[in-house]
């Protein structure tokens, strides 16, 4: 799929959301604007000759992703670039912090800030080396959603062959293999093979990473935030009158993972937008007192 084709493919499924739920409307004004920024960005970055890094094969092995523990210098004008594009756009979509974000771009723009330092602590979940690196002007949840959404092109673009090559070699973990955060998404396709990674010739699980937005295959029947199988601990809620939507639930850990079961569709989803198209359950989900396996930009319903 083309960079246009990939753009009509998300006007076109964002149009069927504002169709079938009204009340998200407010949601993907917001959102659908930075999304089709995300692949214009993504394109640029290999126009300019941003290429994938090669697998370590040593490495997924051991289970250990791609770019937790990296240094990350040799990208940070690739980020420098994304930031350039991204941050305006935000500033559209989230009025409210617009001047943060513009101080946040200076910082960039006038070396006050180290690109490879923040990305470094945001792939490792360091809050103190985020903290240190903190314009003071900046909030510390704006400068994360920010860098996220700056920081995920790069990685999709150097991260793809990675992702390909943990899910050919049955990574089997419920972290992402190129920067190793949890997924926010899991997807339901179709296929007519039984394996452990399916349940009862049912569809394919695939997990979206919720940084990067890598995907990777994972059992049906298991946990990803705390990798929990045992049978009679795992359940699933759907909406009576959306059964393609569910939540998967784990007891054992009270976290629930947001799913779209695509397996009967003609097409898949577009992640992104189907993420959003989830927001009720996740509402209902967390009323029950149930945590999300990855925060995002959009689920964070609660204090």
């Amino acid at each position: 799929m083309n960079r246009n084709e990939e753009l009509e493919n998300l006007h076109t499924w964002a149009e069927r959301l504002r169709a079938d739920n009204a009340s998200l409307g407010g949601l993907l004004d917001a959102f659908e604007p930075l999304f089709t920024e995300l692949a214009k960005t993504r394109a640029a970055l290999r126009a300019a000759g941003m290429t994938p890094v090669e697998p370590d094969a040593q490495r997924l092995s051991r289970g250990l992703p791609r770019f937790v523990d990296a240094p990350l210098g040799d990208y940070a004008l690739a980020f420098l670039a994304s930031a350039r594009r991204m941050l305006p756009v935000m500033a559209q979509s989230f009025p409210g912090v617009s001047e943060e974000l513009r101080r946040l771009m200076y910082a960039l723009e006038s070396d006050a800030m180290d690109p490879a330092a923040l990305m470094e602590a945001l792939i490792q979940g360091d809050e103190a080396a985020l903290e240190r690196v903190r314009p003071k002007e900046v909030g510390v949840r704006t400068l994360t959603l920010a860098a996220t959404l700056v920081l995920r092109p790069v990685l999709e673009v150097v991260g793809v062959e990675v992702a390909r090559a943990a899910t050919l070699g049955a990574w089997g973990r419920g972290y992402c293999p190129v920067c190793g955060a949890l997924p926010g998404l899991a997807i339901l396709s179709s296929s007519g093979q039984d394996d452990p990674y399916l349940k009862k010739h049912g569809g394919q699980r695939w997990l979206h990473c919720s940084q990067c937005a890598s995907r990777w295959r994972f059992k049906r029947h298991a946990c990803p935030h705390c990798g929990n199988e045992e049978h009679g601990t795992l359940e699933y809620f759907h909406p009576r009158e959306h059964t393609e939507q569910r939540a998967d639930l784990c007891r054992k850990c009270n976290h629930y993972l947001a799913t779209c079961d695509a397996s009967g569709a003609t097409e898949e989803p577009v992640p992104d937008v189907a993420a959003l198209g989830l927001l009720p359950m996740d509402m209902v989900m967390q009323r029950d007192g149930f945590t999300p396996v990855a925060r995002t930009a959009w689920n964070k319903l609660a204090p």
